[in-house]
């Protein structure tokens, strides 16, 4: 199953800098560097034109080893505190895409996927069942509280606690992809716009990479379903 909607690219944001784990975007990651997973799976779906934004150089090769394009990221949209929608904006702009061309968006640091479930968001667009996309995963059984001075319950009633079926479905984004169009990048300035829906992926795809311990976990997981299920020896 490869995405058969023809005007597709995949936009894949990688800068050079990372607080919680130095150069994380191309840290080793189950035998490859990490974005690679990415431009792979990306490729895997059907998307010949795949895009990655970043400001290094090092990165810019290894993504381009593995099949991708580079698009230069700007300094100003490079930093720790810089907008990730205005840099797919950017490379939108830099591209001059079409506004109706679908641009997917899948985050590097979230490489627990199949190219099925890029598939998946990508098709709830181009039905035109929705103007954007996020994937999700559900957390019904997850008892989420506000953490302040006095602990407040926020996906249920601690008082009233009943089964997880009774309460309402409840979902995380889970930052693996995002879909949109150009055209709604552009005006909204969001990857979330107009008309949106989820696509639920299963728990295991669930985390992603932002600490070390992040990264440990992430590659027990990869292995147990990733690499198993598409039969790769590492």
């Amino acid at each position: 199953m490869v995405i058969a909607h023809p005007e597709t690219v995949a936009v894949i944001l990688a800068r050079g800098g990372s607080r919680g784990i130095p150069r994380k975007n191309i840290i080793e990651f189950a035998g490859k560097p990490l974005i690679t997973w990415t431009i792979s799976q990306v490729l895997e779906a059907g998307i010949s034109h795949v895009y990655v934004s970043t400001d290094d150089e090092q990165i810019a090769r290894i993504a381009k080893d593995a099949g991708a394009k580079i698009v230069p990221r700007p300094t100003e949209l490079a930093g720790d505190l810089a907008s990730g929608d205005q840099a797919v904006i950017h490379v939108v702009d830099f591209l001059n895409l079409l506004p109706e061309t679908i641009v997917v968006m899948p985050q590097v640091t979230s490489p627990l996927r199949f190219p099925e479930h890029i598939v998946e968001a990508v098709g709830l667009i181009a039905s035109g069942k929705a103007d954007s996309v996020f994937t999700a995963n559900r957390i019904d059984d997850i008892c989420v509280w506000e953490l302040t001075d006095s602990p407040k319950s926020v996906t249920y009633d601690y008082q009233n606690r009943g089964s997880r079926q009774e309460r309402p479905m409840t979902v995380v984004e889970n930052g693996s992809i995002y879909c949109t169009t150009a055209g709604a990048m552009r005006s909204s300035g969001n990857r979330l716009n107009g008309r949106i829906r989820v696509s639920l992926m299963p728990r295991w795809t669930m985390p992603e990479i932002d600490e070390l311990e992040d990264l440990l976990l992430c590659e027990a997981l990869m292995r147990a379903f990733v690499t198993k299920e598409k039969g790769v020896e590492l």
